[in-house]
């Protein structure tokens, strides 16, 4: 039986454009096996992917008015590459109209672009999922990495996807969102002990 979507997430799904669409189906079918491959609840990890990109395609001028609106206080990094604020603001608007409750799903929604140092497993889920979409492959040549580490384990795969970006962005001259680093920063120390 298909999970049936919120009616509000159910409508803003249907206004995306056609190939954000597309990455959400395809996104929501990747989390739903890494989810049973990791013993979480593969429906509330398919309605986090589901909501994942509903803010992807708002404009980098529109994503700041939403935010600042919503009350988010967008970092430097932010600021210069607006459309990392999809998540945060997504979020806020799934709470705001009641499509997510409160919890790991609407953080994953709202981290599943940069991580973050306290992300629960189901936005970890989220987070790798959304980045082993095959039509990203390009994007990301690492993604066999990424694979095999979450494989093994949630905190693997997300420390292989952040290890993998940071060194393309270092190597572009790219800025680095300050999460990347805390969030690399803490599963390295987890590890550790």
């Amino acid at each position: 039986m298909a999970l049936v979507l919120p009616s509000t997430l159910a409508q803003r799904l249907a206004d995306l454009p056609v190939g954000l669409a597309a990455h959400v189906e395809r996104v929501r079918g990747i989390v739903r096996e890494l989810a049973s491959a990791h013993g979480l609840d593969p429906d509330a990890a398919d309605l986090a992917a589901a909501a994942h990109d509903v803010a992807r395609h708002i404009p980098g001028p529109q994503l700041l008015a939403e935010a600042a609106r919503l009350g988010i206080r967008p970092n430097t990094v932010e600021r210069a590459v607006p459309v990392l604020l999809h998540g945060p603001v997504g979020a806020g608007w799934l709470a705001a109209e009641g499509s997510l409750p409160a919890g790991d799903a609407l953080e994953g929604v709202r981290w599943h672009t940069t991580a973050h140092p306290e992300l629960a497993p189901l936005g970890q889920v989220l987070f790798i999922a959304d980045k082993l979409d095959p039509h990203k492959a390009r994007a990301y040549p690492f993604q066999d990495g990424v694979r095999a580490a979450a494989a093994r384990s949630l905190d693997d795969g997300v420390r292989a996807f952040l290890d993998g970006v940071l060194r393309q962005q270092v190597d572009r001259g790219e800025l680095v969102h300050p999460l990347v680093s805390e969030t690399r920063n803490a599963l390295l120390l987890a590890a550790r002990c």
